[in-house]
């Protein structure tokens, strides 16, 4: 049964267009070693009873198409992870659902994820607090897609796919005012005869 998770793109303008907080995970991790994500994690016991605005839970419940009481672990380890891994200090209504991605079955270690876009809160600065990185940084989603392509970055494909999402932005406000389609998305294996590749139906 895949473990669940929440995950979250920070985003903040600058005379780029829309920048994202990354991290890249330390080589000794069991999942995604050496690999640039955004800040996140596990879903946590104490996550379910997390004392949280109900208003705001059962809004984000409805557009997750889950109950409350569903929702309520997911949010508060987005909020929890964001704040043990950078330092910021979100605030549940800043939680926008942007992608529901599974692990596929065939992973030792599988997660049902959420991922969540927030805006980066007026007067704090985001750090990398955490011993699971060793490198922190803003980026442009191009930027950071460019140096996958080069080879320069790995990633895994929902990363890939969230900042080529965010690169169609002009300003946060605009990613932030999308409403994507939730549906579930799981990679498969396909075999093409001469190779295996992955395949995602991405809505």
């Amino acid at each position: 049964m895949p473990r669940g998770a929440s995950t979250v793109m920070v985003v903040r303008d600058s005379s780029d267009g829309p920048m994202v907080f990354v991290q890249r995970r330390v080589s000794s991790m069991a999942f995604a070693p050496s690999m640039f994500v955004f800040p996140g994690g596990g879903v946590d016991a104490q996550d379910g009873s997390a004392d949280l605005d109900p208003a705001e839970v059962a809004r984000l419940a409805e557009r997750m198409q889950l109950t409350a009481q569903e929702a309520t672990p997911l949010l508060a380890a987005a909020l929890r992870e964001v704040e043990e891994e950078c330092g910021l200090r979100l605030d549940v209504a800043d939680l926008v659902p942007r992608a529901h991605w599974v692990t596929p079955p065939f992973e030792k270690r599988r997660y049902d994820t959420w991922f969540f876009a927030a805006p980066m809160p007026h007067g704090q600065e985001a750090l990398g607090t955490t011993t699971e990185t060793d490198h922190d940084a803003w980026v442009t989603p191009k930027s950071l897609l460019t140096a996958y392509a080069e080879g320069r970055a790995v990633m895994l494909p929902p990363t890939v796919v969230a900042l080529e999402q965010l690169a169609r932005f002009g300003s946060v406000a605009d990613f932030l005012a999308d409403a994507p389609l939730l549906t579930v998305v799981s990679p498969e294996l396909v075999d093409l005869g001469d190779r295996l590749v992955m395949r995602s139906d991405i809505p």
